[in-house]
């Protein structure tokens, strides 16, 4: 029996609360509006629970005090009666209006209590504080000045006209003790204004939670954003220094083409004059036709090499392998021989050994080109100096578990306020012929430190000379997230 009472009482709770959630809901998309109609529809029914208990206590001093004159009774019933007929009104979409009629209804009374009772009744001032209230949190901020100062002004004036006898006021109700009836009604406005005022401050702190969340949240949606921006733009830096790289190593081809032309000229030449020896020879000294043929076929050869050495620098696609560092140096060297020899210019080039390292043999091949290049027209821009000597050396070999790789010319060397410029994209000391494109340091120094996870340095002197050192490890892990 017992259960059936607690499961009986539960259900009669959720009723309610359900009936409560219902009375009280607002459909109203704008965070700010549903607020304040949420607010507004829980006023209307803590308005009319209080006047349902003021109509009860008026009703008992009806009876018990029936001497006391107090608010007419068909008053608090009928107020009680719109307290039901706003609440509808707000929850068909009219909360503002019924908003409006809210604080009237309250006003009606506390404006009546002070004409027909005095200005210092209890009752009356406790509306006034209380329709202040609602005001502000129902309608606007500024209303609660305005209405500040109205309910001031007819205080002030109705009190100097009871005081000049030009209202008449009844004042019997001073003579009499306070009734317990009137300090619970006192209770009850209390009640429902600290009710308001609590139900403001909770849905303004809640409001200041959500805000702090969603600030919270957008800072960090903003710092992903960032993050995502900035590696998003290194990814673009990189992929536009990789095309601008690719770019400049076929600039870089197309200016040796001449070159290149030349070396494939020369051997050419070689085949056709050895061709006609044979050509021309008689009968009796065919026997001479093989040295004539042995010499077409070695420089058919070269040109085999030199073509070969250019279409794998311009053929092979960037990929991590093992390559011979020797074998790479040395077609460079092949491929840049004509540029030297224009210019004048010797590469001396030293290998202790064999080297072999794991990378992009491409990216290689570009640092070496672009040092090559740069120091041969070092070189050939020299017109004066201590020394006439125009010998490029490089050297190549290992120190442990790092490959060591030096450039050294004799050319007309760096002046001090540039050694810190040569290595930044677009700067460039080269003025002869609008040769320098201010790239090939740049994308030395950058294939170095971010392919290969080494160091390039450099020291120079004018008139003397320039010295790049290049120090490489044999494997360099990175460029394997790189790829």
């Amino acid at each position: 029996m017992k259960i059936l009472k607690n499961r009986s009482g539960q259900k009669w709770f959720l009723m309610v609360k359900r009936l409560i959630e219902t009375l009280v809901s607002s459909p109203n998309p704008d965070e700010d509006k549903n607020r304040r109609e949420i607010i507004l529809n829980i006023i209307f029914l803590v308005s009319i629970a209080g006047f349902m208990i003021l109509n009860v206590i008026r009703v008992a001093d009806y009876f018990i005090y029936p001497e006391i004159e107090g608010l007419p009774l068909w008053t608090t019933f009928l107020i009680l009666f719109f307290f039901c007929a706003l609440l509808r009104l707000s929850k068909r979409g009219r909360a503002k209006t019924a908003a409006w009629f809210l604080i009237a209804i309250y006003s009606a009374p506390m404006f009546y209590c002070f004409i027909v009772w005095g200005t210092d009744l209890p009752s009356a001032l406790l509306l006034a504080v209380l329709i202040i209230t609602l005001s502000g949190i129902l309608i606007s901020e500024r209303l609660v000045l305005i209405m500040t100062g109205l309910i001031s002004l007819a205080l002030i004036g109705i009190t100097i006209g009871q005081q000049r006898d030009l209202i008449p006021v009844q004042s019997y109700w001073r003579d009499y003790p306070t009734a317990l009836g009137d300090i619970i009604a006192y209770a009850v406005l209390l009640i429902i204004a600290a009710f308001i005022a609590w139900l403001f401050g909770r849905s303004i702190s809640r409001a200041l939670d959500r805000a702090r969340q969603s600030e919270k949240a957008l800072k960090e949606e903003r710092d992903s954003l960032e993050i995502k921006v900035v590696e998003r733009t290194a990814e673009l830096r990189q992929a536009e220094a990789e095309k601008i790289n690719q770019l400049y190593r076929l600039a870089e081809f197309g200016r040796l083409s001449s070159g290149i032309f030349h070396d494939l000229i020369n051997p050419l030449t070689a085949v056709s004059l050895n061709l006609e020896q044979i050509k021309d020879q008689s009968e009796n000294k065919i026997s001479n036709a093989k040295s004539y043929l042995g010499q077409a076929l070695i420089a058919t050869r070269k040109m085999e090499d030199l073509i070969s050495s250019i279409k794998r620098q311009l053929q092979r696609k960037s990929q991590r392998t093992e390559f011979s560092v020797n074998e790479e140096i040395g077609q460079v060297i092949q491929i840049l021989a004509y540029k030297a020899r224009r210019a004048d210019v010797k590469i001396l080039w030293t290998a202790s050994e064999d080297i072999r390292m794991l990378g992009d043999a491409v990216k290689f091949s570009q640092i070496i080109i672009n040092l090559l290049a740069n120091s041969i027209e070092a070189c050939e821009g020299k017109t004066d100096g201590i020394s006439d000597e125009k010998n490029i050396n490089i050297k190549s070999g290992t120190e442990g578990e790092d490959i060591i790789i030096t450039v050294s010319d004799h050319g007309e060397g760096i002046a001090p306020e540039n050694l810190d410029k040569i290595f930044l994209p677009f700067f460039s000391t080269k003025r002869i012929d609008n040769r320098g494109l201010g790239l090939g340091l740049a994308s030395t120094k950058s294939i170095v430190e971010k392919d290969f996870g080494g160091q390039i340095t450099v020291t120079s002197q004018l008139g003397i000379g320039t010295k790049f050192f290049i120090r490489l490890p044999k494997s360099f892990v990175g460029a394997i997230a790189n790829n």
